[in-house]
Parts: C-alpha cells; structure tokens; sequence
C-alpha cells in the first residue's frame, strides 16, 4: 500500500496541507545579511545599471511551510524593491524548510547607521500566527570606502605616477641623447 502527502489547493488563497504528526511545528529562526562586500564597494558597470545594494532575509529550520515574509525601513512597511521566493524549499531528505527574500535599496539609505531594516515572518503553527523577525542597521561610511579600498586605490596611484615619472625620465634622456647626436654632427660639419 502506497501512501502519499500531498498539497491541496481550493481556489485563489486557500492551501490544505496535511501535517505528519511525527513533526512538532517549529517556527523560524530569521538573519537578515548585509550586502556582500563587493556590492557594497561598488562594480561601478552594474551600479550604473542597478545602482542599488542588496539585504537578504533567510528564514530557516522551520516547519510546516505555512510562512510569509515581509520588510519594513525605520518601522514603516515596504513593498518596493521586495523579492521573496515563491515557496518555501524543503531539501530532499530534510524535515524542515527555508524561504529566502531579497530587498534592494539605494546606497545612500543603506549606508546611513541611523536607518534600519527588519525583515518580518508571520509563521502560522497550528494554532496561531508567531512573528519571527530580525533586523539590520545601515552601515557606517559612504558608499563603501573603506580602508582597503582606500589602500588599494593609493597603491595603484602610486604606481602610476611611478611609471609616469619613470617613462618621463627615459623620454627626457633619449631626446638629451639626439640632441648631443645632433650638435656633435653639426660641430664636426664645420671642421
């Protein structure tokens, strides 16, 4: 005999899931990431495509699927910039699942310590609606100039004016040497 669980939808917004009862329903555990460093210094090709970072909520370990997610800035709710999966994913051989969401925001928002970002989960358990949720401040410094960014740019100054002075140098000793060349021949043309 063969036994299956399956979903069961009955029109728009209504989801029938049977629970294993093996399974204590588990609620989230939620991080919000910053941008990756890279995004935060800045790919200037993309960032004048896109010229936003990314923060991303992970919802982890939590079980039945019954979730959603959403963002607020400073408190107040948004919905602009927001990307969160479909569904929540469940590893095969795995008990539990994890849902991701994304939100894109401009720079000058993301790299102000005063503003914060909280992502919100609203996990039903059985009986009720928890709220799960973590937040993230604005990172201190602009637009991602930070020391070794900074070094880096200094290095690479460094060597530029180094081979400036360097190509300045052989140009200024190859026009001495025909000018010599020049006033040898025409010296000797008067003998």
């Amino acid at each position: 005999m063969y036994c299956a669980n399956y979903e069961a939808f009955f029109g728009p917004g209504t989801k029938l899931t049977v629970l294993d009862p093996k399974i204590k329903p588990t609620p989230p555990t939620v991080k919000v990431l910053p941008p990756s460093p890279l995004e935060q210094r800045g790919n200037r090709k993309r960032q004048k495509k896109d010229p936003k970072v990314t923060l991303v909520c992970v919802a982890t370990d939590f079980y039945p699927d019954h979730i959603s997610v959403s963002w607020q800035e400073n408190g107040a709710e948004i919905s602009n910039g927001v990307r969160t999966d479909d569904d929540a994913l469940r590893a095969a051989n795995k008990t539990y699942y994890s849902i991701t969401s994304r939100l894109k925001v401009q720079p000058k928002k993301w790299f102000n310590p005063k503003n914060s970002f909280t992502c919100i989960t609203s996990f039903y358990d059985g009986t009720g609606y928890v709220t799960v949720n973590d937040t993230i401040n604005g990172a201190k410094g602009g637009g991602g100039m930070d020391r070794e960014y900074l070094m880096k740019a200094a290095q690479t100054a460094k060597l530029s004016y180094s081979i400036f002075i360097a190509k300045s140098f052989l140009y200024g000793l190859f026009i001495s040497i025909v000018v010599w060349k020049i006033r040898s021949s025409v010296g000797k043309g008067y003998e």
